[in-house]
């Protein structure tokens, strides 16, 4: 599972950039984002049944042609992931159910979003993931719901995939994605778990739930 959740943290986050200071571009700063932390509340995983597997930041280091001379950016971006196990016949006691949440900089030069998270609705961030996580094939959409994130109201897309869990047993799943901008940065939760379990309303609890920028863990 841990490259399984690399490959969709990078996938997701790893697309950024640059942004404008004088100092970046005469080649005399290197210049640096920072994304906020980003969590779920205690009391939303407690009552969504949710627990915490990691928080982490990611500093990612790209160089990109500004001036025609080369510039090296820094970002760093934070995730946060969440499981539930599921004890039934067909699943053992996995944890079938996730949910992370990443939090990417916007970042921008002269007024230009140059993160190409910005231009990616729901549709084309799922098959940006069902391009760069294996496990996860034929997406399809299945349907759009209205849900608060961030004091927001959010367009959360729900698909279906074909998937393999750990154990390598296939299974379908459905896929559930939003993304908000908020506090500078491009804040975006993926929950993904069996058709077989009723985990929408767990999921819009965790969504609900979102806190950007979140304490630090204790």
């Amino acid at each position: 599972m841990s490259r399984r959740r690399a490959v969709l943290a990078f996938g997701l986050v790893a697309l950024l950039v640059t942004s404008g200071c004088i100092g970046f571009i005469t080649g005399s700063e290197e210049l640096s984002f920072d994304a906020e932390p980003v969590a779920v509340s205690d009391s939303a995983t407690q009552e969504a049944g949710y627990d915490q597997l990691r928080r982490e930041a990611n500093t990612i280091n790209r160089t990109f042609s500004v001036a025609g001379q080369e510039r090296t950016v820094t970002a760093t971006n934070q995730y946060a992931e969440y499981g539930r196990s599921v004890d039934r016949p067909l699943f053992g006691d996995q944890r079938v159910a996730q949910f992370t949440a990443f939090a990417t900089p916007q970042v921008e030069v002269a007024g230009q979003t140059l993160n190409p998270v910005s231009n990616l609705n729901n549709r084309e961030l799922v098959l940006r993931l069902q391009q760069q996580y294996q496990s996860l094939e034929n997406v399809r959409f299945e349907s759009n719901r209205t849900q608060t994130v961030l004091s927001s109201e959010a367009t959360v897309s729900k698909f279906r995939a074909d998937a393999t869990l750990q154990g390598g047993q296939e299974v379908e799943v459905f896929v559930h994605i939003t993304k908000v901008k908020h506090e500078g940065d491009y804040v975006i939760a993926v929950a993904v778990h069996p058709t077989q379990i009723d985990e929408q309303g767990r999921v819009n609890t965790m969504l609900g739930g979102l806190e950007h920028p979140a304490p630090a863990p204790e």
